[in-house]
């Protein structure tokens, strides 16, 4: 843990208000329910638009499981979160891994390979913003002192891992609507 704590030592001594407030409004927006429901729906509503319904599916499934399997490793491994003097807000309950890390990547993962896999420009692009949100939601919590910086990156791991998993098994999955609607022309 030393070099955590170096890390996060290096981090109190050059906190900015604008960084401090832009920290603390990612972590703010992540904690009501109504951010969660909202976010399902709209994952929903993408999915219908776009025809998608394998990786938001694959991207749900990952974020819950990931989720889940975060809070329980919490408790296995029982590491304690940065102490009070360098966080900016309370934290309580144990800190490896990260579920907000495993959440956001697990969400991520699968839409970013759908996109990748796609070879557009947009997908690319779409693909490197889902990206670079994972890690500013990661990293504003290493800032705000909430975790260590590899309580995050073992979410990460954890969560993009069960998302690349996911978003496999679902491609494989053999298409149950296709056959459905299947004209006798076919």
């Amino acid at each position: 843990m030393g070099w955590d704590q170096e890390l996060l030592e290096v981090v109190d001594a050059h906190r900015t208000p604008w960084a401090t407030a832009l920290a603390e409004g990612l972590m703010a927006a992540g904690q009501p329910t109504a951010t969660y429901v909202a976010a399902t729906g709209a994952v929903l509503v993408f999915a219908w638009l776009f025809k998608a319904w394998r990786p938001v599916f694959a991207a749900l499934l990952a974020s819950v499981i990931a989720t889940g399997l975060a809070e329980a490793g919490k408790e296995f491994i029982g590491r304690p979160r940065p102490p009070a003097d360098l966080a900016l807000v309370p934290a309580d309950g144990f800190a490896m891994p990260s579920s907000i890390g495993a959440l956001t990547a697990g969400a991520a993962v699968p839409l970013m390979l759908m996109w990748w896999r796609g070879g557009s420009r947009t997908g690319r692009a779409m693909s490197a913003l889902l990206g670079l949100g994972t890690v500013l939601v990661g990293v504003s919590m290493v800032y705000l002192g909430a975790h260590w910086l590899s309580d995050v990156v073992a979410g990460w791991l954890l969560g993009a891992a069960l998302g690349v998993a996911a978003f496999l098994l679902l491609e494989r999955a053999p298409a149950r609507t296709e056959r459905h609607f299947r004209t006798a022309d076919d």
